[in-house]
């Protein structure tokens, strides 16, 4: 929901978790993120923009395939959620 950005008060408002909380979970994840990175310079010796990159590419796979799976469920005869 930040991502299309939508604030944290909207965000408390329609999911009804605390603003305080979803802060502390994007602490969390920025930090995992880090670690992330910082293996992978260190090991594979990649620079930020092929890291920028990834990210991206993660950042739309999941999306891609809830698109694909709607198709698939659509072509079998289920309903569409």
């Amino acid at each position: 929901m930040l991502a299309e950005r939508n604030s944290l008060a909207a965000i408390h408002r329609v999911k009804g978790i605390k603003e305080e909380t979803i802060v502390d979970w994007l602490r969390k994840a920025s930090a995992h993120v880090e670690e992330i990175e910082a293996l992978l310079l260190a090991n594979y010796h990649l620079t930020r923009v092929q890291l920028d990159a990834m990210w991206t590419y993660v950042g739309h796979k999941g999306e891609k395939a809830t698109i694909l799976k709607r198709s698939i469920e659509a072509h079998s005869g289920e309903v569409p959620r």
